[in-house]
This record gives C-alpha cells, sequence and structure tokens, in this order.
C-alpha cells in the first residue's frame, strides 16, 4: 500500500475514533438493546474514576459480553435477589426487556472491565434520555440492576440488584 493510502486510512481512523469517543453509540440486536458510553462521559457520582481509568468499549466487545451473559445468567441469578413478588420482575426470565448501557473502566491490576447498567424498558417508555444519559435508580427492585465483566477473563462480577424502599 502506498503512502498516500496508509495516510488517507490513518486519517478516517483518526476521524471514525474521534467521532466514536465523542457520543453515546447505540448498539442493538435481536435480543437487546444498549448504548456505549465513551471514555470521556462524566458519568455521575463517579469522580473517584479518573479519565485515565477509562476506555470506550467496542461493539465486539459488547456482542461477546451479550453473548456470555445471556449464557450465564440463569447460574448468575440462582439466588435471585430482590426479585419476585412485590420486588419485581425474575432477571433471567425477562433479559430481553432490560435497556443496557456500557462504561469502560481499567482497574488499578490494568484489567479492562465493562460496567454494565440494566434498566426496565418499561421504565424509560417513550423517553430516549437512557440513549444520553446515564440512569441512575436507588430504589426499584429487579427493575434496575448491574453487573460488571472483565473482558480478558470473559468473566462476570459485582452483580448487583436494586432494593426496594
Amino acid at each position: 500500500m502506498n503512502t498516500l493510502k496508509i495516510a488517507w486510512v490513518l486519517m478516517l481512523n483518526l476521524i471514525w475514533v474521534s467521532s466514536f469517543s465523542q457520543n453515546p453509540v447505540l448498539v442493538t440486536s435481536d435480543d437487546f438493546q444498549g448504548v456505549i458510553f465513551s471514555r470521556i462521559y462524566e458519568i455521575p457520582y463517579s469522580n473517584e474514576i479518573p479519565l485515565e481509568n477509562r476506555f470506550t468499549p467496542s461493539k465486539r466487545e459488547i456482542m461477546e459480553l451479550e453473548k456470555s451473559l445471556k449464557d450465564q445468567l440463569k447460574f448468575i441469578n440462582r439466588n435471585q435477589p430482590n426479585q419476585g413478588r412485590h420486588y419485581g420482575p425474575i432477571i433471567h426470565k425477562n433479559l430481553r426487556k432490560y435497556i443496557r448501557q456500557y462504561v469502560g473502566i481499567i482497574n488499578e491490576n490494568g484489567q479492562r472491565i465493562i460496567h454494565v447498567n440494566f434498566v426496565w424498558n418499561g421504565y424509560s417508555g417513550t423517553d430516549d434520555s437512557w440513549k444520553s444519559s446515564f440512569v441512575i435508580v436507588m430504589d426499584g427492585g429487579s427493575h434496575f440492576w448491574n453487573i460488571n465483566y472483565r473482558i480478558e477473563e470473559k468473566e462476570f462480577f459485582d452483580f448487583s440488584v436494586n432494593g426496594v424502599a
């Protein structure tokens, strides 16, 4: 490839990466709908995570995470915390009914982790603000939950389901 072509490809990649890092990116499949927040997005209440400890997950990484989650969620959710009766839906039986928000974090060991925030789709209604604003809800039972995913290890941890006031 000649030098001009290489420069052109590098410039196009730089423009793509730059625009990707500025705006949340919608990612969807037949099974889910979510948004990837860039490394520079300021997540509310996360002042303890400096930008140098953030990254922007790729769509490929999200698709791998979602496939693993679909395969493992029934086991991860075996104790069904804060679910059923007045707490809300059984999560692993209703996974398709949640919208997702993805944030990339680099921990103190240099591991890349994707934090996933799940919001019951009925909560968002016709409001699309979840596509540009990170949703934080303190209660709501199993309508709201989150989990972390270590990319290299393909491992989920810190599964947390909201309580009910």
